[in-house]
């Protein structure tokens, strides 16, 4: 957790007030948006929420107090800060001291180039400290052979005697020639994988189709109609693309942005996500024998994959196995392939029993969230 903020309605504080963690567990996004709503607030496009108080490992945001805000921008901002590597926390507080920050904008713009700054907090190995410097001014990182011949001390003394440090709460600093770039517009968010995604979506809208904004499956139901909400199709309406595919390659070879919903490559991705290399092994394996065309069947089969027995090429086969580019497999289920990959093959299965094994189930199906 980066911060926990307080949020109400500034136009009717009797609506009451919602804590919530940022950044947003994908498992409790859906329930904070609905909590909102009934605050009348945490509109995706609208700057609507109101910070009543604010406890950050980020004493700078505090400057947000009092301040409305939208709750998508706060969430992309404390993923943006979740992901700094150490240093980069000072140097981002430091930075917003400097350039006197507190519009939730620019704290994100300032994730993406705070970086440049160098910032002080103790003089005492100046050898170190010029080091580092050397290593800040030239993106992070430098050849080995190179970093070994900076004479760290002259570099340190150089920077300090150049006047140009300012004096904040969390160290001096010196922002080495830093601007600060409008990268987020206040329209749509900028690419950023907080975490690897099994599809990553770039939406585009409008007559020229700009890039209008991201989707990193699976993620939380109310995401995906909030981004594209906040994408604005306008009467272009939206074209989509796969940008990025973690998906087995059997897989990815069926899914169809044309033909599949999102709402079906969302479900799909939450089923495939926690497969280890194994099961995804053996889902591909499944694939080539049951031949679907639709994500909803791919999901099926994922979820099903119990009922299937899997024997690498590079082990001996099993009797009954049908020889596939993966290896061997097998399948024990009770209804064809054809009624396993339906939308609910339990349900039709009780049917064709003819209703007596109500309660019944002839495979455990994962639960989805």
């Amino acid at each position: 957790m980066i911060m926990k903020a307080v949020l109400s309605n500034k136009a009717h504080p009797e609506y009451g007030q919602a804590t919530v963690s940022f950044p947003i567990p994908d498992n409790e996004y859906d329930h904070t948006i609905e909590l909102l709503a009934k605050m009348i607030v945490g509109s995706p496009n609208t700057s609507d929420c109101r910070v009543d108080s604010l406890n950050s490992k980020y004493p700078v945001l505090n400057r947000l107090t009092a301040q409305n805000v939208n709750v998508d921008e706060l969430n992309y901002l404390a993923k943006r800060l979740d992901s700094f590597c150490q240093g980069e926390d000072v140097q981002f507080e430091a930075m917003a001291s400097r350039l006197c920050l507190s519009d939730i904008k620019d704290f994100i713009n300032l994730t993406f180039c705070c970086q440049q700054a160098t910032v002080i907090t103790d003089f005492s190995n100046l050898e170190r400290l010029g080091k580092e410097h050397s290593l800040t001014v030239n993106g992070g990182s430098m050849p080995s052979d190179e970093y070994d011949k900076v004479d760290g001390r002259a570099v340190a003394l150089d920077l300090i005697q150049s006047g140009a440090g300012v004096v904040t709460p969390y160290g001096v600093v010196y922002d080495n020639g830093m601007k600060l770039e409008q990268i987020y517009k206040g329209w749509y968010f900028p690419a950023y994988l907080h975490r690897p995604p099994q599809l990553m979506v770039q939406i585009n809208s409008g007559p020229h189709g700009e890039t209008s904004g991201f989707l990193y499956l699976p993620c939380p139901h109310k995401q995906i109609s909030r981004t594209l909400e906040r994408a604005g199709g306008g009467t272009e309406g939206f074209q989509m693309k796969i940008v990025m595919d973690e998906l087995p390659p059997q897989v990815s070879a069926v899914v169809n942005l044309t033909c599949d919903g999102l709402d079906d490559l969302n479900e799909l991705c939450r089923v495939i996500e926690p497969l280890d290399t194994e099961q995804r092994k053996k889902l591909g394996a499944v694939m080539l024998l049951a031949q679907p065309k639709y994500a909803s069947e791919v999901r099926q089969l994922a979820e099903n994959l119990d009922q299937f027995a899997f024997v690498p090429k590079s082990d001996s086969p099993e009797a009954d196995c049908a020889l596939t580019e993966l290896g061997y497999v097998a399948y024990h289920g009770s209804l064809t392939l054809e009624e396993l990959m339906a939308d609910d093959p339990a349900e039709q299965y009780r049917q064709e029993m003819g209703g007596w094994l109500d309660g019944y189930l002839p495979f455990q199906r994962r639960a989805r969230s």
